[in-house]
């Protein structure tokens, strides 16, 4: 799943993320945090290529998580998370979240920034890639 995240196939990343949600957590799980934390653990395998946090102060906030690319050749990726019934306006408030907060303040070159909205099993995903 990750591998396609940074190789930016965000279709098929959306498909394998959708089945981890579906498979492993509860419609119990209904706080954000559950969801960041999930993803954040997945993403502790990435440390080597990309520094790895969470909650990091950057422009005029936090980030939910940063992977900062920690070679040229590689994007860097900011992922907001929201959670509610309105998986579409949430997304879409999550990534604008990224971008009107400059979470990418610090960061140079391409950045793909990541919106996730979700509800219980359900959830849905909005990019887009930006350069610095």
């Amino acid at each position: 799943m990750l591998s396609c995240l940074i190789n930016k196939d965000m279709k098929r990343f959306f498909e394998l993320y959708q089945d981890i949600v579906i498979s492993c957590t509860s419609y119990m799980d209904a706080k954000e945090n559950a969801y960041h934390m999930l993803f954040l653990g997945m993403c502790i395998t990435l440390r080597g290529t990309y520094k790895v946090t969470s909650n990091i102060e950057a422009g005029f906030g936090r980030s939910d998580i940063t992977l900062e690319a920690l070679m040229p050749a590689h994007s860097h990726v900011i992922i907001e998370f929201k959670q509610g019934e309105d998986l579409e306006r949430l997304r879409e408030e999550a990534l604008q979240q990224i971008i009107d907060n400059q979470y990418y303040t610090g960061l140079s070159g391409e950045v793909l920034c990541v919106g996730l909205a979700h509800d219980k099993k359900r959830c849905s995903m909005v990019h887009k890639i930006i350069q610095i």
